[in-house]
């Protein structure tokens, strides 16, 4: 199956402890089973801490701090499991973070999310439209008719945005995140609203024009709201009453 993923998508480069929001904390963070099965089998002192960390009741998963820290996450902002064990024996949330999937019929379409600081700073500062390029496969595609339907007002919006600035970027990565959503709930019109009012909610209140202002507004909505389900679902549930 044929990935997609916006141009800028391969300059992404975690900044680890240089962040001033990591990703390691406030956040529960899932073990997916082939990682849990790595990390029962870790032998030795740094292998019986690990195994201390991890939780299995419900879905297995890492035990926060009481400052709600991973409890892999070093005192430098670092990850102990990378640095002992190597990038590869991440979960897979954490190998994921900050990217996103969109799946269709015939193909993948992959991003970053806002929530990332690094990554809104680098879509946000990008100077050019958004682009899809093929980062895997070579297959014949053959999209469903509300497939096309989607592709085809996706691409109508995006071109009808101003071609440089910020706002449009953001604008973009709504669009590009958001829209294709409908196509597994329906919900096309309710997603539209969305969209736009997530947009005005970010920009409104973006008085100085600063690019450091822009992306932590744009970092505290996909915080508070794109990686909160029930608060997600309400924003979504509104365009109803529109």
């Amino acid at each position: 199956m044929n990935v997609y993923v916006p141009e800028y998508y391969s300059r992404f480069r975690c900044i680890a402890s240089k962040c001033r929001n990591t990703c390691c904390a406030g956040w529960e963070i899932d073990i997916d089973p082939e990682s849990l099965s790595r990390y029962q089998r870790m032998m030795g002192e740094f292998g019986s801490r690990v195994k201390r960390s991890i939780s299995l009741d419900g879905t297995p998963h890492f035990i926060l701090s009481d400052h709600e820290r991973c409890p892999l996450l070093n005192q430098n902002n670092l990850c102990d499991l990378i640095l002992n064990e190597g990038e590869d024996a991440l979960c897979q949330i954490c190998r994921d973070h900050p990217r996103f999937r969109n799946y269709f019929s015939s193909r993948v379409e992959m991003g970053l999310g806002l929530v990332c600081g690094e990554a809104a700073r680098l879509i946000l500062s990008w100077p050019t439209p958004l682009r899809l390029i093929r980062l895997e496969g070579d297959d014949v595609e053959e999209p469903t008719d509300d497939e096309r339907c989607l592709f085809d007002l996706r691409n109508e919006w995006l071109s009808s945005l101003p071609e440089d600035g910020p706002p449009t970027r953001l604008m973009e990565t709504l669009i590009y995140r958001h829209l294709a959503d409908a196509l597994y709930d329906g919900r096309l019109e309710e997603r539209i609203s969305f969209i736009r009012r997530a947009f005005a909610s970010i920009t409104d209140g973006w008085q100085d024009g600063r690019l450091d202002s822009l992306v932590e507004r744009a970092r505290t909505f996909s915080d508070t709201v794109e990686y909160d389900d029930e608060v997600l679902e309400r924003w979504i549930a509104q365009g109803q009453d529109e």
